[in-house]
């Protein structure tokens, strides 16, 4: 893997940051949503962010 540069680390740190936030914010939204069709796409939407979350941390290692 090439070297990464400390602004390339702080910007990934930012990304992976942002990609948390996001799975907690879709988690509490869906499980405070009544309707079963925002309910589902919040829990889609927050599965496919942890996953992307998942693909970049592996990436790095």
């Amino acid at each position: 893997m090439p070297q990464i540069t400390s602004k390339e680390l702080m910007y990934l740190d930012d990304v992976l940051s942002l990609q948390e936030h996001m799975v907690k914010c879709l988690n509490d939204s869906a499980t405070r949503l009544q309707d079963q069709q925002l309910k589902a796409l919040c829990q889609n939407l927050a599965s496919r962010c942890q996953n992307c979350f998942n693909s970049m941390v592996r990436n790095l290692e």
